[in-house]
């Protein structure tokens, strides 16, 4: 295995790997059911404060519930993301009640998307306009947008638990029991595992597959300040064995994303090999990197793209990167994150509704998640395809050169803001 700063989380307890986990213990809770232990009654725990976990929060304490959201990190908390906001997301801002909230953070205006080969061709095209609709992205630190969401959430009056590790687990006849590192016991009817790529709560119900858990590319980032770089636009660059994603932040720096195939990668010296070998095989990539230097620590995460996992069982569901929904290529985690968040919300309210909170009844989040994303899914699907075979992607960049009504077609399927039902 590469020596490697990977974002994972390691389960303090047993791992299940039953097909159908029902009413059984899933870690060791006996241990931390203490005399000093305080126990909350919710309606709901959701574990990740992450753009999934908080839309969650929102929308169900705008429906009246008792919400405890729990993060193992303190926030604002940095997390590896292309810090890439695609103008899709407009929507759910809206929703979410935060799109003002989110422009009042340090960012820059993206208003177009430029993808170079290397072999030099290079090809842009500018977000197209819709009636009454934003059609900007932008390029805002994933630290800030989560600490907007979460300060949404608490004003809803959602209980925050930001520092507290979850440790244990078990399911009850009525209810689920989580144990946090601080000793506080959560009673929950309903749980929301959104703990991301990892998810400790999958890990515990036997809900991870190896191609789950698995994949072909690792993830990097890190910032530079390169002076005109990544300007007004959302930048892929080609390399062999992956791809860089480019966008300014607002702050002087621009965000550098990487997906490269861990095939290719050296067992040492990670870091040295990308910069010096590896990225300046793109020469517009190449002449950005001799213009720039590094402000910020190269972080890793693996895997990125990874199977979708079943995503519900009695009296849980998993929501953004916890469900598999991320889609890094296109832009597209934040609002694949939220809006799996506010379809969790919504099933979950009919489940409490109606009292029907086993895995049968869930299972409709799951078929709500795949009729919303199918046709976003299907074209990424392609995405991921295309970006590691240049023979297919580097001639769309010639024709876009001469054309740009073929990027910006695509373009167009990816960015495209729609109505939030």
């Amino acid at each position: 295995m590469h020596d490697l700063r990977v974002e994972r989380t390691v389960a303090p307890g047993r791992c299940w790997n039953a097909p159908h986990p029902i009413d059984v213990s899933v870690s060791r809770l006996g241990a931390y059911c203490t005399a000093k232990s305080a126990m909350t009654n919710c309606d709901v725990a959701i574990v990740g404060a992450g753009p999934a976990g908080s839309s969650a929060a929102i929308a169900l304490a705008r429906r009246g519930y008792d919400i405890v959201l729990v993060d193992k990190q303190q926030f604002p908390r940095e997390k590896l993301c292309g810090d890439f906001i695609n103008p899709i997301n407009w929507p759910v801002f809206e929703n979410l009640s935060v799109a003002e909230r989110v422009l009042a953070q340090p960012h820059s205006e993206v208003s177009g998307f430029r993808m170079t080969a290397y072999s030099g061709e290079a090809a842009e095209t500018s977000f197209k306009s819709a009636p009454q609709r934003r059609a900007i992205g932008l390029g805002l630190r994933r630290a800030l947008l989560d600490q907007v969401l979460v300060e949404r959430a608490a004003e809803l009056g959602v209980s925050i638990r930001l520092g507290s590790r979850v440790e244990g687990l078990i399911k009850t006849e009525r209810a689920w029991r989580v144990a946090l590192g601080t000793e506080e016991i959560l009673r929950a009817k309903l749980i929301i595992g959104a703990d991301g790529r990892n998810s400790w709560i999958a890990q515990q119900l036997g809900m991870n597959t190896s191609s789950s858990t698995h994949g072909r590319s690792i993830g990097f980032q890190t910032r530079l300040r390169a002076p005109g770089a990544a300007q007004g636009k959302i930048e892929i660059h080609l390399f062999p064995g992956g791809y860089a994603g480019l966008v300014a932040l607002g702050d002087g720096t621009v965000s550098l994303g990487l997906a490269v195939d861990r095939a290719t990668l050296p067992r040492a010296r990670i870091d040295d090999f990308l910069f010096t070998e590896c990225l300046p095989q793109n020469p517009h990539l190449r002449i950005i990197l001799s213009r720039s230097e590094r402000v910020a620590e190269l972080r890793s995460a693996y895997p990125v793209y990874f199977s979708r996992r079943r995503c519900y069982a009695d009296g849980v569901v998993l929501a953004g990167d916890a469900a598999g929904v991320s889609e890094p290529i296109s832009g597209e985690g934040v609002f694949f994150a939220m809006q799996s968040g506010l379809l969790a919300a919504e099933t979950l309210d009919q489940a409490l509704r109606s009292g029907e909170v086993a895995a049968d009844y869930l299972r409709r989040y799951e078929q709500a998640c795949a009729r919303a994303f199918r046709r976003r899914f299907i074209l990424n699907s392609l995405l991921r395809m295309a970006i590691y075979r240049p023979s297919l992607l580097t001639p769309l960049i010639r024709l876009s050169e001469k054309n740009s009504r073929i990027l910006s077609s695509l373009v167009d399927r990816v960015c495209q803001p729609q109505a939030v039902g």
